[in-house]
């Protein structure tokens, strides 16, 4: 491995980053893939090649997702407390394996969210949305991001779980925490826990709800196969969504959605968030490939056999539209990778789509006068390997009386028991700087060290 590998010192937040300014730089240095080290002593790849990307994900004959394979992991050189274990380190869920297992885990999962009638998503995301707004739509300003958008996914998803209110508030703090890499092995353990209640619950109370569909699916699946189906489905819906709701509400409020005043249509909303897909994905670099074999690459390099591989999506949405403006139509496709691409392309893609689109139209029809409180060069960014984000989205709007509760409708909990954002990050309590290393690298990146 290169002595150049990217890595120097973690920051919790940084100023505006240019992030396709690295990649570049990375890519000049290093080629379209890039060796890189996630913890010191611990290497691995990202490959920032859209044509690349597609064509390893859909290579399951060279490549797998099953983190068995991960050499540094099985010939123990990767710490039992290493924070790049609850994102890299084996797990009997769909994005874990391949083969026949996967399209046993996938076939659970696909079934169990096509039960979900579309109708049924749209009234609880609405719901949810509606009473989200109500605690804060009297003050004319809130935190967009933590106190709405970050919100919603995990609302919508407790519900279609079966969630109570108290494995619900559990679940959401540890899902948050894991996401942004704070004190990731104790909020792995904390949100695998709530799970077991939550499946131990159904096995004697079923509902009309995902768990027990997975449990009760004819793949026969054991409850600890269970609960890593649902930590993964949350996983890959959950902060993604939150990503998704965060860049096209800023795509609209500081003008680039090119929407001015008017309020958009639904039309507008699905290509505004095509364009942000393409442009601004929810996930960046995850998730992680291991070849079978080792993999020549140009200039005499090879990708040792079990090595990780990270899916940069953002690099490689951002470099093929660049190398191919010409080529690319005046209307928005649906080509981009933020889905991922073969056999493991995200499962619910039509679910997290529409919780974003229903999360904007509802904000933007609640709140009249809608704005961003801030110029958009003074937010503050939360930069991971996994994503970045604004720390947090401070907007205006004129004050709203909430209208009076639906006494038909019952509240599971109330979001503003929910665990509370400050204007800082949590600090982590995790080895050294604290977030994952993991998350960490692209931190690094941005900062040039």
């Amino acid at each position: 491995m290169s002595s150049g590998c990217p890595r120097a010192a973690l920051h919790q937040s940084e100023p505006h980053p240019d992030p396709y300014a690295v990649y570049a730089r990375m890519r000049a240095d290093h080629g379209p893939v890039v060796p890189v080290e996630l913890e010191p002593g611990v290497h691995g790849w990202l490959v920032t090649d859209y044509a690349t990307l597609i064509s390893w994900s859909r290579d399951t004959t060279t490549f797998t997702h099953d983190a068995r394979l991960w050499r540094d992991f099985t010939e123990g050189r990767v710490n039992p407390d290493s924070p790049l274990l609850p994102m890299m380190a084996p797990r009997t869920n769909a994005l874990f394996v391949d083969g026949a297992e996967h399209q046993r885990y996938r076939r659970a999962l696909t079934d169990g969210l096509g039960a979900v009638e579309p109708d049924h998503l749209r009234r609880i995301t609405t719901r949810y949305a509606d009473r989200l707004i109500d605690e804060f739509c009297e003050r004319g300003r809130a935190d967009a991001l933590n106190e709405y958008a970050r919100m919603l996914p995990l609302l919508v998803m407790n519900d279609l779980f079966g969630f109570n209110e108290d494995q619900g508030l559990r679940f959401v703090n540890a899902m948050r925490n894991l996401w942004l890499g704070v004190d990731a092995e104790k909020s792995n353990a904390e949100a695998e826990r709530a799970l077991s209640e939550v499946v131990t619950a159904r096995h004697r109370d079923p509902g009309d709800d995902l768990t027990t569909r997975l449990i009760q699916h004819r793949a026969a699946l054991s409850d600890e196969e269970v609960i890593m189906q649902l930590l993964l489905i949350t996983a890959a819906a959950n902060e993604p969504t939150a990503n998704l709701i965060d860049a096209a509400l800023r795509a609209v409020l500081d003008g680039s959605a090119g929407f001015g005043t008017a309020s958009p249509s639904d039309a507008s909303l699905n290509e505004l968030v095509d364009r942000v897909l393409w442009h601004d994905p929810p996930i960046t670099n995850y998730p992680v490939i291991y070849p079978r074999v080792d993999v020549p690459l140009d200039g005499g390099r090879v990708i040792e056999a079990g090595s990780p591989i990270l899916l940069g999506f953002a690099a490689a949405n951002h470099f093929f539209v660049r190398e191919n403006a010409e080529q690319m139509e005046e209307t928005v496709n649906r080509a981009h990778v933020a889905w991922g691409a073969g056999p493991h392309r995200c499962p619910a893609i039509d679910e997290a789509t529409n919780i974003a689109i229903i999360a904007v139209r509802v904000l933007l029809n609640r709140l009249p006068g809608l704005r961003m409180a801030v110029p958009r060069d003074q937010l503050r960014w939360h930069l991971t390997g996994l994503s970045w984000i604004p720390v947090q989205l401070p907007v205006e709007f004129d004050p709203q009386v909430p209208p009076p509760p639906d006494p038909v409708e019952g509240t599971p909990w109330s979001p503003s028991d929910s665990p509370q954002e400050t204007s800082e990050p949590r600090q982590p309590t995790s080895v050294g700087s604290g977030l994952s290393s993991l998350s960490n690298f692209l931190v690094r990146l941005l900062r040039g060290s």
